[in-house]
């Protein structure tokens, strides 16, 4: 094999950085087009999928990218992660960590973050990530480092080109090399007073880019939290609501030598984002034990609150908020009832932990017979009446509750009386 006389680019990057010398921009014009160009001939052909710095050469002065043992046919439809590995993490681009078809832009994100090495002598993610879960996050969701600021000296050119090689949406990346080629043919230096006015507008540009990168990549974040905030909740509810429930419908079954026999569903309203679910459990008398479940999020509830409470002459706001009890965050609510409409609710309680507390909402009439408002008890209020009452009924009001810590057995006992006693 040909000899590489001059190492790795990860050595010329290590000296650069122990003599703080950055490249200038005619040096980094010669370099990015020696790799673009390089890129376009293997795209031909191939999705490299492990471009780095350690994977590209110096061979007498020109820039020789190497290892294509984890290279795919560019036409080839397959899956990013093989026997042989996904990459390296540290230059993974944000669709490789999902598994999805290799593409030119994957090759063009990875490069993407070796020219702003190359331009910065930074990791353009700070901090550096240090595990595989990580460089997934990172990839996935964090804002890239201004390079501006990394490096004021650059032409605004340049940080448009890697900036746009940086972003997160195969859709916003640069489609193909010959794209990236043709900018970097067209840089030149700003001495007429065209080009600075070229300069400015640029820069203009590349504000409101890294502006909109940085509010996708937090909408992405909120988006995360709040899928592993369900999946968290849908969890604690099959555990410690659900489970119970199908080791009681089990056992019925296998004793009662009815031809009926007690069924059940879990039923995902997809509308809500999954922020809402139903749970439904059929029973030989003709009966129905139905869960109507909400996990809380901010966004879905408002409420009308006094602007100032002392000067602002009775104006008022409308707010978001998480309902509350006893101080602590609701982190899921639901109504338990039957056919005749018989129930109690639950609740989902911070309890300042990864997991909350579940606590059992008996309701029952308080000063409701003399308004006209009694209900038959055992009663539980609907997802609608819960944001206004979870708060009444710690006071005085029409109706009073009794909450209660969750327990397995008396769990049970309401859901028996609610299948067979009161249908």
């Amino acid at each position: 094999m040909e000899y590489a006389d001059g190492g790795t680019l990860t050595s010329l990057l290590e000296q650069r950085r122990a003599k703080k010398e950055m490249f200038t921009p005619d040096e980094l014009i010669c370099i990015f087009k020696q790799l673009a160009s390089g890129m376009f001939n293997i795209s031909m052909a191939l999705v490299h999928r492990d471009i780095k710095p350690d994977n590209i050469l110096l061979c007498e002065g020109n820039l020789k990218i190497s290892d294509f043992g984890l290279s795919k046919i560019a036409a080839e439809n397959t899956r990013t992660k093989t026997f042989k590995g996904g990459g390296t993490p540290l230059y993974m681009a944000p669709e490789a960590w999902d598994y999805t078809k290799n593409t030119i832009q994957m090759d063009i994100y990875s490069m993407g973050i070796v020219f702003y090495e190359l331009a910065s002598l930074r990791y353009p993610y700070d901090p550096v990530p240090r595990s595989w879960e990580e460089c997934k996050n990172t990839h996935l969701y964090s804002q890239i480092t201004n390079l501006e600021k990394a490096n004021p000296q650059l032409p605004s050119s340049i940080v448009s080109v890697i900036n746009r090689m940086l972003e997160k949406s195969v859709k916003r990346r640069f489609s193909n090399w010959q794209e990236i080629i043709s900018v970097l043919d067209a840089q030149g230096q700003a001495s007429l007073p065209i080009d600075n006015l070229v300069e400015m507008a640029i820069a203009t540009t590349n504000v409101q880019d890294s502006a909109r990168q940085a509010e996708e990549n937090a909408r992405k974040q909120r988006e995360k939290e709040r899928g592993d905030f369900c999946k968290l909740v849908h969890s604690q509810f099959e555990s410690m609501i659900v489970a119970p429930l199908v080791d009681f419908a089990e056992k019925f079954n296998l004793q009662y030598g009815g031809q009926k026999k007690i069924t059940y569903t879990l039923r995902i309203v997809t509308r809500y984002n999954d922020s809402h679910f139903y749970w439904e459990m059929d029973v030989p008398v003709a009966n129905t034990i139905a869960i109507n479940m909400e996990i809380i999020f901010k966004e879905n509830h408002r409420r009308e609150v006094l602007i100032d409470r002392f000067f602002g002459d009775g104006q008022t706001k409308i707010e978001n908020y998480i309902p509350r009890y006893k101080g602590k965050n609701i982190l899921a609510w639901g109504e338990i009832k039957n056919k005749k409409g018989y129930g109690f609710n639950i609740l989902l309680v911070d309890s300042g932990e990864i997991y909350g507390d579940w606590i059992v909402m008996n309701n029952k009439n308080n000063f409701s017979s003399f308004s006209g408002y009694e209900r038959p008890e055992p009663f539980s209020f609907s997802l609608d009446e819960l944001p206004s009452e979870i708060d009444k009924v710690q006071i005085t009001h029409l109706y009073s509750a009794d909450f209660l810590p969750f327990d397995k057995d008396y769990f049970l006992n309401q859901i028996k009386q609610l299948a067979f006693d009161l249908c």
